[in-house]
């Protein structure tokens, strides 16, 4: 019984002090080895830039997702394959419960969405999707939900919102010619709740 009591607070000390799956340094924060050679050449030519973008969230106190900043490789429904700027964050500002009383996984999505995607996208400027090669941004926002009466900063399982925007949407947003409403109408939303497998989210936001 003894060894069950222990094998048990054991079991409750890892859950609640397990990885926070935030980048520590710029090692940990810039992926530098994809198996596309695309991808592996626009990291390289973009080195600088990358470690820019990850200084840029460090010096506003924005945590960086691991591998958060880089490059990700899409295709379309014809095979024609298309290259971001990827660059995920987990902002240490959001934080959420989970079980009675707590946000439900659609009320979480509406607050993080409305509230701390613009927020976090402004650290990207003009200059960074402009680059040779890159044809978008893909742009993250993750955050953990706890049982806060058990693991009040650790543990519990992550969320996430991925907007995928084009070249040419994103530079008209940085531009100030559309609003963030009218941006977002026109990108890609995908969205990973309550541990289920990321599904597209269409979003409808007013002005």
């Amino acid at each position: 019984m003894k060894a069950l009591l222990l094998l048990f607070f054991l079991c409750f000390l890892i859950s609640c002090s397990g990885p926070v799956f935030v980048a520590r340094n710029e090692l940990e924060g810039i992926r530098t080895s994809y198996q596309d050679p695309k991808l592996n050449e626009l990291s390289a030519r973009n080195q600088e830039m990358l470690r820019d973008i990850y200084r840029r969230y460090q010096l506003a106190g924005i945590d960086v997702y691991p591998n958060g900043i880089g490059f990700s490789a899409l295709s379309d429904s014809t095979g024609k394959t298309y290259y971001y700027l990827l660059v995920d964050v987990r902002p240490r500002d959001i934080t959420f419960g989970f079980g009675e009383g707590q946000p439900t996984p659609n009320q979480r999505f509406s607050e993080v969405f409305n509230y701390h995607i613009e927020k976090n996208l402004r650290y990207i400027r003009e200059q960074d999707i402009q680059r040779p090669g890159v044809d978008g941004l893909a742009f993250a926002v993750h955050w953990p939900v706890r049982d806060f009466s058990q693991c009040d900063k650790y543990g519990g399982f992550l969320e996430y919102i991925m907007i995928y925007l084009s070249k040419t949407d994103f530079l008209s947003y940085a531009d100030g010619d559309d609003t963030f409403a009218e941006t977002i109408r026109k990108a890609e939303v995908l969205a990973s709740l309550d541990r289920k497998k990321a599904e597209a989210i269409r979003v409808i936001r007013e002005e």
